[in-house]
């Protein structure tokens, strides 16, 4: 397995469901995949979107199910069974998760939506990173500042023009935004004229409100709600590293796959790129990729 990040996944993934019924913790775990443990965190949240014991939780609660069934497994035995302690913790976990008890749902058994074994293959490789479709969500309207520029695509393709623009802006021009939103966000704000000639507006932008200052020169723009489709990139890299030579697989992921099978309904075309430097560092990267499908 060549990428580093998808061996880790998988590893973790196979050995938390390998020993759900033995002793497991953060260092054990970390231990075994040979990743530091804040590592180990920061990468399983940004694949799964679930901090790790609270997967190992989950699915402990799942297995769980099948001795419910099974009348002569007493609900103390199974709690104990599976590592929650005793059977007060169980029923607190279980109604927590189903919303319902383990004595009740054994009684009168309803379909219940599980957390399924995390499944790394959805997860395609992006040269040392790995991308992937996160979710359908519906975001509220966006005010952001930054600096707009004309960007050739040709010309970006080749020297990787916009990245420069973005690395320039988050470390010389985004601290002059006094009271922003929030200032370890990175947003880069791809727009399109109404008539194409082989260029593209991009902004790099940080969100604000009524209350920030922005200094002269700088863009305000204003996104109203959408519900767009996100997409995830992973690398182990420094997020400056992020360019459109990094983001290529994705790019023709979604434009040749994904696009062609959603039906759009949109009054302008933009997308953006949405970076938390707080959960990145010199090793790690996360950039999620928001795609408009339509106006709320």
């Amino acid at each position: 397995m060549d990428n580093h990040l998808l061996e880790i996944i998988k590893n973790t993934t196979e050995y938390i469901e390998t020993n759900l019924l033995e002793e497991l913790n953060l260092d054990n775990i970390s231990e075994h995949v040979n990743v530091s443990k804040f590592h180990l965190l920061r990468i399983w949240k940004g694949a799964t979107m679930t901090g790790l014991m609270e997967y190992v939780r989950r699915r402990r609660i799942v297995r769980s199910l099948s001795d419910l069934v099974q009348v002569y497994n007493t609900i103390e035995f199974i709690s104990s069974k599976y590592s929650f302690g005793c059977e007060r913790t169980y029923n607190r976990v279980f109604k927590d998760e189903f919303n319902t008890t383990p004595a009740k749902w054994r009684r009168n058994p309803i379909p219940l939506t599980i957390l399924d074994r995390f499944n790394a293959d959805f997860m395609n490789c992006a040269g040392e990173g790995l991308i992937f479709f996160r979710s359908v969500k519906v975001l509220p309207a966006l005010t952001m500042a930054g600096i707009e520029y004309s960007v050739d695509i040709e010309e970006n393709r080749k020297n990787q023009i916009a990245n420069l623009y973005g690395v320039h802006f988050f470390y010389e021009d985004r601290p002059k935004i006094i009271n922003p939103v929030e200032k370890d966000i990175y947003i880069g704000l791809t727009t399109f004229p109404d008539t194409y000639t082989g260029a593209t507006f991009y902004q790099p932008s940080i969100q604000i409100s009524n209350n920030s200052i922005i200094p002269p020169g700088m863009k305000v723009r204003q996104i109203k709600p959408h519900t767009y489709g996100v997409f995830t990139y992973m690398g182990p890299h420094r997020p400056e590293e992020i360019s459109s030579k990094t983001l290529v697989d994705i790019w023709n992921y979604i434009f040749d796959i994904w696009m062609p099978t959603i039906q759009f309904n949109l009054k302008e075309q933009f997308h953006f790129e949405y970076i938390n430097y707080a959960r990145c560092n010199k090793h790690y990267c996360e950039c999620d990729l928001y795609f408009p499908i339509s106006e709320l």
